[in-house]
């Protein structure tokens, strides 16, 4: 079994694409070791990789979960979806007071499958090709319009356009410079862009500064405005892109 292999040989990281592991094994200079230190290689490449596609608990046969219809039981498996199960009404009903015809989802996770809806054509984009086998299954199943690609956020793709883009607990997931994140909202062909922002620490206790100055700051500065939206764990920026009437928030 090579370094890529035994790598992925977790579940939960087994839909990784191997060229993002590949890139991970070279920042690391990874050479031929002692079996000790690749263990040592190995567990940190699983942590940062762990990072990307969050945390979940294992469930077995999820296409049959979504054959069955019970996507509240799959969303209860991945960490980011379970926290946000009370709040996915609210902000469906968000999504829809905002009428958009097509949704970019970056970095969607779980989520289309609480938030797609036969109203919009759906762009799920994401690193984790299990989800999105599973996503396109759903698709499918719910006779929802959509496409699912893979993508890497911290290249600043080449993304479809849309009316709405979700960009929902990613940046700081993804550890992005400041930089990134204003080159990645500039980048994207959209009329509305919401971001969202965890608003607890890892081990669980509410933050001190719930908003992101900083931001704000480089909303502004982009000459974008923005509402924000906030949820038990989670703040959301809603961004308005183009000049257009005013968001109306639920």
């Amino acid at each position: 079994m090579n370094i890529i292999d035994k790598i992925k040989a977790k579940k939960e990281l087994s839909g990784i694409p191997d060229s993002i592991v590949l890139e991970l094994i070279k920042k690391h200079n990874f050479n031929p070791l002692s079996e000790k230190d690749e263990k040592i290689v190995i567990k940190e490449i699983r942590r940062e990789l762990r990072n990307y596609v969050g945390r979940f608990k294992a469930i077995k046969n999820p296409e049959k979960l979504i054959e069955q219809n019970k996507i509240e039981e799959i969303l209860k498996s991945h960490s980011s979806t379970r926290e946000r199960l009370n709040f996915y009404k609210t902000l469906k009903e968000t999504i829809s007071s905002l009428n958009p015809k097509s949704i970019l989802d970056l970095g969607c996770g779980l989520n289309p499958l609480a938030l797609a809806d036969k109203r919009y054509f759906y762009y799920a984009s994401d690193i984790d090709e299990k989800n999105l086998e599973l996503i396109q299954l759903f698709f499918k199943k719910s006779g929802i319009k959509g496409k699912t690609f893979i993508s890497d956020l911290r290249k600043i793709p080449l993304l479809p356009k849309a009316d709405l883009c979700l960009i929902l607990k990613v940046i700081d997931i993804l550890k992005l410079s400041h930089k990134k994140v204003e080159d990645l909202i500039k980048s994207l062909e959209c009329n509305i862009i919401i971001v969202s922002f965890s608003t607890v620490t890892l081990s669980g206790k509410p933050m001190n500064n719930k908003k992101r100055q900083w931001f704000e700051t480089l909303i502004k500065k982009i000459g974008y405005t923005f509402k924000i939206l906030n949820y038990e764990n989670e703040i959301f920026y809603i961004i308005k892109k183009l000049e257009q009437e005013d968001l109306e928030i639920i």
